[in-house]
C-alpha cells in the first residue's frame, strides 16, 4: 500500500508542478505521421493503423497511451489528407487528443520533398477519484481539479527517398496554461522533433535500416532514440532499440498479408525503474490499401 501511494503521488506532484510530455512511441519508425504531419500521405495509399502502449506494466498509474491514425493520399500522390486520436492516461491524468493533418508533396525522380500542417483540440481531464490517501491535507485533492479543453496546431517537414529520409517538426506549437486561482502554470511546453534514417539493400532477401528520432522540449530535456533492424525475406522486420541509453529493448513487425500488418515491441529501463515492472509493451496493427484497383504497393521502408 505505501509504495502504491508513493507512486501516485509522485504522479500527481509530477502533473501539478510541471509541464507535460507527448507520448512516447517505439513503432514510430513504421508511421511518423505521430510525430509530423508530413508523413500525411507521404506513400500513395490508404493506410489506418492502432497502436497500444503500456508503460511499465505492473506499477499502478504507469502511462498508457492508445493512438488510431488515418491517412490517404489524394491528386495521384501530391497532397496527404489524415486524422489522429490519442487517448493517452497517466495516473490520474487523462488527455484526449484529436487532430487533423494535410500535406503537399513535391515530387523529384525519385524523392519526395513534403510540408504538412496539423489541428485540433486536447482534453485534459483529472480523475482524483483513483488515489487511496491516508490524509487529505489538499484541498484541491476535495475539490478536484477541472477539466479543460485547447485548441493545438503545428506544422513539419520531410524529405524521404528510396534509401533514406530526414525530418523535422513541431506537432504542437501552442503551449498550454492554466490558472489554479493562486498562480499561472505551464502544463504543456513545446516540442520539437528530427528524425532521419538509412535503408540499405543488402540482398534480395536481407535489407538493413537504420533509424533516429530526437526529441527536445523548451525546458531543456533532450531525448534521443536509436533503432537498427533488418528486413527478412520481405516478410518480417525485427531489430534492437535504445533510448537515452537507459531503455533498451526489440521489436518485430509482421506482413500478415500484402496489406495487413502486426507489430510489437518490448522495452525495460536500465536505471532503478527496472525493479517493480514487467517492461514496456506496444502492439500495433495496420493496414495499407492501393488508391487504385490492381495497383500494387510498394513496401513501406519508412
Amino acid at each position: 500500500m505505501i509504495r502504491r501511494i508513493t507512486y501516485i503521488a509522485c504522479i500527481v506532484i509530477t502533473f501539478a508542478a510541471s509541464a507535460q510530455l507527448d507520448p512516447l512511441y517505439n513503432q514510430y519508425q513504421f508511421n511518423q505521421m505521430m510525430v509530423n504531419p508530413a508523413y500525411t500521405g507521404i506513400y500513395n495509399r490508404f493506410s489506418a493503423s492502432l497502436i497500444s502502449r503500456l508503460n511499465w506494466v505492473g506499477i499502478d498509474g504507469a502511462p498508457t497511451t492508445n493512438t488510431v491514425t488515418l491517412q490517404s493520399a489524394l491528386n495521384q500522390g501530391r497532397i496527404g489528407i489524415g486524422g489522429m486520436v490519442v487517448d493517452d492516461r497517466l495516473g490520474v491524468n487523462r488527455n484526449l487528443e484529436g487532430s487533423v493533418m494535410a500535406s503537399y508533396n513535391i515530387r523529384f525522380e525519385n524523392a519526395k520533398l513534403a510540408m504538412g500542417l496539423q489541428g485540433g483540440f486536447i482534453n485534459y481531464n483529472f480523475d482524483l477519484s483513483k488515489l487511496t490517501l491516508d490524509y487529505i491535507d489538499d484541498e484541491r485533492l476535495l475539490v478536484g481539479l477541472e477539466p479543460y479543453t485547447e485548441p493545438n496546431f503545428g506544422f513539419g517537414m520531410m524529405y524521404m527517398s528510396p534509401t533514406f529520409f530526414v525530418g523535422a517538426s513541431v506537432p504542437r506549437i501552442r503551449q498550454d496554461e492554466i490558472a489554479d486561482g493562486v498562480a499561472i502554470s505551464t502544463r504543456y511546453r513545446r516540442h520539437y522533433y528530427f528524425s532521419a534514417g538509412y535503408f540499405y539493400d543488402a540482398s534480395v532477401y536481407t535489407q538493413y535500416k537504420a533509424t533516429v528520432l530526437a526529441r527536445y522540449v523548451e525546458t531543456g530535456e533532450l531525448s534521443v532514440d536509436v533503432a537498427i533492424s533488418s528486413f527478412i525475406d520481405q516478410k518480417v522486420w525485427a531489430g534492437l532499440t535504445a533510448r537515452d541509453l537507459r531503455y533498451l529493448g526489440f521489436f518485430v513487425n509482421f506482413n500478415l498479408t500484402k496489406n495487413l500488418f502486426f507489430g510489437y515491441s518490448f522495452e525495460l529501463p536500465t536505471n532503478t525503474l527496472i525493479i517493480g515492472n514487467y517492461g514496456t509493451h506496444e502492439i500495433s496493427i495496420s493496414i495499407d490499401a492501393p488508391l487504385e484497383k490492381g495497383r500494387n504497393l510498394v513496401q513501406r521502408r519508412f
